[in-house]
Order: structure tokens, then sequence, then C-alpha cells
């Protein structure tokens, strides 16, 4: 049974240092932290039973550095279960579940870790390590058996499949560690103890959970692929819709284009012509628009990050609904064409990697769900900002939308840049092979106009260069005064 054991001991190494290495490697490709730390845990466990493994390595190390390992015995035993708990943050997923529990648990890691090293290093430097056996034993080891109870509860309020695993491999562990502490301070006479070494219970449980934690590190990775071609192929499919609805909507926009130029002086289809060119408009910045969002948020898909592949996903999807829905829709609340300049404005800004500091700044007696106007009829405006007063500038990109009521009966809405000015703008559009059109800012200005036809005020457009104190063009400003009666 002896030689058993300290062939058993000696297995035990090389299985964690393979396991190690593997852990790592899979860290490398995978980047998924649970790798990492668990390779860490790992390690120190590794470390923490060289000196309690008899083998010829071990009384080789032992002979130059045995009063280094006698040193680090309990401190060593204190940080691998703070990376333990580390890991189980990660193999769980407990931010995505409850980050508020997420970032006291990281809290109390961090404290912990602190008190333990410093309380270490004081018994280590003035008391010889008399009392840093006490510390563990008395007081850390029942605050971590307390604290292990969180995982538990974790484990039983949030079904998931990987919860076995971690639940059998955790289990096992604190069994086997708890009977191994017990055997090393009581040792009576059984049937167990003259032949198995306290510190092999231990060793039992290291085995039992190293082994069905990696498979179960295996079994998370394999659900994270599965997971991952299933959102690809979700994105594939979503692509080729949107590019069978462009298609669609090109086909549609011909065949409308033709009928209206043979019947393009007719008044009586003036009002169904403006609602075709704001088709034509949103088809247009489809394919540029719709291009460079998709081309972003891929490069969030690849590189694994989920929160903000989804979360512009869903942006875009809105976004693009509006779009599609703007021809139906003859007015919209001015709080509704708030929301979609600002849902334009964060899918724009991905490809200036959120450079732009985009602001909306509403007076206190404007009431935005009251007042109507023709829908996304501000987004040509805000685009003319950022490709004519922003483009071209390195940093310190900022765009102001301000609201309020000049008198009674009239709205200013002021759209202002801090860009390069339009004279320095029309000089560099005017050296590009390609210029953009203002067919946009055109058919804006036709849609005020037929909006407000019955009102008694006409609606006033007015572009203003904005100069600084030393007679330098700063940006932009583009002011709408709308009546409201």
């Amino acid at each position: 049974m002896t030689i058993f054991m300290l062939d058993f001991g000696t297995w035990l190494q090389g299985i964690l240092f393979i396991l190690t290495v593997y852990h790592i490697s899979a860290y490398i490709f995978t980047k998924d932290k649970s790798f990492g730390l668990y390779a860490i845990y790992l390690f120190l466990v590794l470390v923490y039973l060289i000196p309690k493994t008899p083998n010829h390595f071990k009384e080789n190390l032992l002979s130059n550095h045995r009063e280094f390992f006698n040193a680090i015995n309990w401190i060593i035993q204190i940080w691998y279960w703070i990376i333990y708990a580390l890991f189980s943050l990660y193999f769980l997923s407990i931010e995505s579940k409850n980050s508020l529990l997420y970032n006291k648990i990281i809290r109390y890691l961090i404290y912990t870790a602190f008190i333990s090293t410093l309380f270490f290093l004081i018994d280590f430097v003035y008391y010889n390590n008399t009392y840093i056996s006490f510390y563990f034993i008395f007081f850390f080891t029942p605050i971590s058996l307390l604290f292990i109870s969180v995982f538990f509860y974790i484990i039983y309020k949030y079904k998931d499949p990987i919860n076995s695993f971690y639940a059998v491999g955790l289990g096992s562990f604190i069994l086997f560690s708890i009977i191994s502490l017990y055997f090393s301070y009581n040792n009576p006479n059984t049937f167990l103890t003259p032949h198995i070494k306290p510190i092999s219970f231990f060793k039992i449980g290291v085995l039992i959970e190293a082994t069905v934690l990696s498979i179960g590190l295996g079994y998370k990775y394999h659900i994270y692929r599965k997971e991952k071609e299933s959102f690809n192929q979700q994105l594939i499919v979503q692509l080729q819709k949107n590019e069978k609805l462009k298609d669609l909507l090109n086909e549609q926009l011909s065949e409308q284009v033709e009928m209206f130029q043979i019947e393009q002086l007719e008044t009586a289809y003036k009002n169904e012509i403006n609602e075709l060119k704001l088709s034509s408009l949103l088809s247009q910045m489809n394919p540029h628009f719709i291009f460079n969002a998709l081309n972003s948020i891929k490069l969030f898909v690849i590189d694994n990050d989920k929160t903000k592949s989804t979360l512009y996903l869903n942006k875009f999807s809105k976004l693009i609904r509006k779009i599609l829905d703007a021809p139906k829709v003859k007015k919209v609340s001015l709080a509704d064409e708030i929301a979609s300049m600002k849902l334009y404005m964060s899918l724009e800004n991905i490809r200036f990697s959120n450079q732009i500091d985009f602001d909306v700044q509403v007076a206190n007696n404007v009431d935005l769900y009251s007042i109507k106007i023709p829908s996304l009829v501000l987004q040509p405006f805000i685009e003319n900002a950022i490709w004519y007063g922003l483009s071209s500038k390195k940093n310190n990109k900022k765009i102001r939308m301000s609201i309020s009521r000049k008198e009674k009966n009239s709205l200013i809405i002021s759209i202002e840049d801090n860009g390069i000015g339009r004279e320095k703008a029309i000089k560099i559009n005017a050296k590009k092979s390609i210029n953009r059109e203002h067919n946009g800012l055109h058919l804006s200005k036709e849609r005020l106009q037929n909006f407000y036809k019955g009102f008694k005020n006409k609606y006033l457009l007015v572009y203003t260069d904005l100069i600084d104190n030393k007679g330098k063009v700063i940006g932009t400003k583009v002011s709408l005064q709308l009546p409201l009666i």
C-alpha cells in the first residue's frame, strides 16, 4: 500500500503538470480566462505537493530549498484557493448572471488576498511563521467554506449544464481536503491511517477535481464553439435576407422611377413623388451605411465580443426597421426622431472608434411628444456634419443638437459641429474622385416645405460658420426654425 501511495503521488504530479501545460495552451488558443486561471491553480497545487511527495526529485530539490517550501506551505494554499475562486467566477459565468454579486466577490477576493499575504509577510519576518497555520485553519478555512456556499447557491439558482461538473469537482476536493486536514491533527487508530498519510486524501481530492473540471472546461468550450457557429450561421442568413431586400427595394424603386418620369408633371402625384424620393434616399443609404455597420459588427464577432455584437445588432435592426417604415410614416414625435438620430449616431460612431461626441440638449419648455415632424428628416443634416465637417478631422470631434422654442409658435433645432468648416470641406471634396451628393439635404428641404405648407409661417433653414476670436473657422451650425401652428 505504501509503495502504491508513493507511485500515486509521483503520477499525480505528472498528471498535474500535463494538465497545467494543456490549460495554458488552451488559454493561448481561446483567450478564455477560465483556462488561464485553472492553469495557475493547478501549478500552485503542484508546487504545494512537491515537498509532500516522496521521490528523488523532491529529495534533490529540498536539499537546497527546504526552508523556502516550509515557509510557503500555508500561504500557497491560500493563494490557490483565491485563484480557484476567480476561476469559478469565469467558469460559472457569474458576471452575466448577476453582475452585482460578481463585483462583490471580486472585492472580497482582493481584500482576502491582500490581508492574507500581509499577515504571512509579518509572521514570516517577525515571528518565523509561527501563526500562519492558525490563521489558515481557524480563520481562512472556515470563512472560505462559508464563501464556497455562494457558488453552490449560484449553481442551484441558475441552471446550467456546466454546473454538474463544478459541483462534483469542487465537492470532491472539499471533502477530501477536510478529511486530510482532520487526520493531520487527529490521527485515531483506524484501518486507513497506518497505511495512508493524511496528505494522500488531499491528493485523491485533487486528482478527482482536476479530472472532472478539465472535462468540464472542454465541454464548456464545445458549447461555446456550437454557439459561435450558430451565431455565424444566423448572421449569414440575415445578411442574405438583407441583400434580397435591398435588391427588391432597388427593383421596386426602378419601376416607380420609370412610372413617375412619365407623369412627373402631374401635380396630383406630388406628395407621392416626395415619399418615393425618401425611399430612394434610404435605399441609397443602405448599401453604404449597412455595409459599414455590418462590417464593424463583424469585427466584434471575430473578436468573440458577444456583448458588443448583440448590442449593435439590436441597434442595427431597430434602425433598419425605422428606415423601412419611414416612407409609410409621414410624421413622428420629436422624441422619436431624437431617439432615431441617437441610434443612427451610435452605429455611425462604430467606424470612428466612438471618437464623435454626440450630445442632445432640450429646453425645459419643449414638449418632445406633442411636437410632430417628418420622420428621419434630421438624418441628412447629421450625416452632412459627419462627412463634411468631421471626417477630415483627426480628433476632438463633436456634434451638438439643441432644441428650444424661440417664440410661442416656433421651434429652433440647431445642429452644430466643430469640424473644418464649409469652405475647407468644399475644397477637400472637390479633390476627391467620387463626391458625395447632397440628395438627402435637398429632399429634406422639399419634405419640410411640403409638411409645413398649410402652416401660417414657413420653415427657415440657416447655415452659419462658427468663428473664434482670431477669425478662424471652428465649425458649422445648421439652424432649423419650424412653425408650430
